[in-house]
């Protein structure tokens, strides 16, 4: 169910704990970056902390329609929007991109795979998604 998503605080130092760990390693673009995944009841959810503070969220957490993945990531997008609002900027046929309006955040949203991703412009600018 939406609503009982874990919803994270990005750019904090303290390790964030959503659910029960599964791996951690490495992020594959940048040495200075850890992912960990974790099992939640709606799926898994990977932190990836970069310089020590969490800078992206993946919410690997398909629907089983397409009405509740929008309920979803409109959930996750006025958590992580904090008042800010959203705007499309590429939809490549495997997802779309948005950019949050005070341009510190970024979000991804792959309908292919219907996974969602939140994350610091700084991260996606310095590592990458």
């Amino acid at each position: 169910m939406t609503h009982d998503l874990p919803l994270m605080d990005l750019l904090t130092e303290e390790m964030q704990n959503p659910g029960e760990a599964e791996w951690w390693d490495e992020h594959e673009k940048s040495a200075d970056a850890i992912v960990v995944c974790f099992r939640i009841p709606a799926g898994r959810m990977l932190l990836t902390y970069w310089n020590g503070q969490l800078h992206k969220v993946i919410y690997q957490t398909p629907e089983e329609s397409e009405e509740a993945a929008a309920q979803r990531n409109a959930y996750l997008f006025a958590h992580y929007g904090q008042g800010h609002d959203w705007t499309e900027v590429v939809d490549n046929g495997f997802g779309k991109t948005y950019f949050r309006s005070d341009d510190q955040l970024f979000a991804l949203w792959s309908y292919a795979m219907d996974y969602t991703t939140v994350g610091t412009k700084a991260f996606l600018e310095g590592v990458g998604i």
